[in-house]
Parts: structure tokens; C-alpha cells; sequence
């Protein structure tokens, strides 16, 4: 078992011995110095971000978003993550209305403040903005 351990973990082999199993690999879990992005909300003009333990929803102006993973920001204080976007519009939501299309959204954390940016797949993008944990969004729905 020894010799298999060293064979398949090599970098790791000795404090793996004694747990006997290689465990999840470096790609799956976060590096040193990564951690969640603190919970609660943070808002900003145009915008304001619900994030929870196990992602964010976010509601704009004329738009709202979803993250379903966590948030995990690096120790440069940067992230980029999947989730989706909906642009909306003045009146009822209909039953055949979008729910939401693939986006990417990056950020970049100092301190309390959160600049974020919001593309699609493509590239294409959708909005930036800057948020502040604690604080609610200034918004102005469609009319």
C-alpha cells in the first residue's frame, strides 16, 4: 500500500500515509489564502447582491442574476464565476419569458468594496458595477 501511495500521490505521499487514500485532487479544492466571499448583502448604484453560503442572487435595474456555487475569492482578491442573466421589462412577466441566459461574472475585493463585472458566454459585456457589503443596492426598476 506504501509503494502504491507514492506511486500515484507522490507530492503528497507522506502525510497521506497516514490517511491511507489520495483524497480530492488540487483542482477541487481551494488554494491556501482562497476563501467564501463574506454573506449578507452588498449593493451599490443600480445593483444589489444577495450571497449566501451557497452562491448569490443579484437584482439590477432592469435585470437579475443568479450564481449557484459558492463565491470563492482568491487570495489576489479576485474571482470569476458562472451563473446566469435576465435582462427584464416594464410590466407583468409573461410564462415564455427567458429565465436567464449563461454568463461570467469576475470581481475584484478590497476590503468592504466589490467591483463586479458581468459578460456573456461570448464575451460580450453586460455591466459593471461597484458594491459595498452591508449596504443595500439603489434600484430602479424598469417603467
Amino acid at each position: 500500500m506504501n509503494n502504491l501511495l507514492r506511486i500515484l500521490c507522490p507530492t503528497v505521499a507522506l502525510s497521506l500515509f497516514a490517511a491511507s487514500s489520495c483524497g480530492s485532487s488540487p483542482a477541487a479544492s481551494p488554494s491556501s489564502g482562497d476563501r467564501a466571499l463574506s454573506t449578507g448583502t452588498w449593493g451599490g448604484p443600480h445593483v444589489e447582491m444577495t450571497v449566501g453560503p451557497q452562491g448569490a442572487t443579484l437584482e439590477m435595474d432592469c435585470a437579475r442574476g443568479a450564481i449557484a456555487k459558492p463565491i470563492v475569492v482568491g487570495r489576489d482578491g479576485r474571482f470569476q464565476v458562472s451563473g446566469t442573466y435576465a435582462p427584464e421589462h416594464a410590466g407583468p412577466a409573461r410564462d415564455d419569458e427567458e429565465k436567464g441566459r449563461p454568463a461570467v461574472y469576475t470581481g475584484r475585493l478590497e476590503g468592504e468594496t466589490l467591483s463586479l463585472g458581468i459578460s456573456s458566454e461570448n464575451g460580450e459585456d453586460v455591466g459593471s458595477f461597484e458594491l459595498v457589503h452591508g449596504r443595500p443596492g439603489r434600484i430602479t426598476k424598469c417603467l
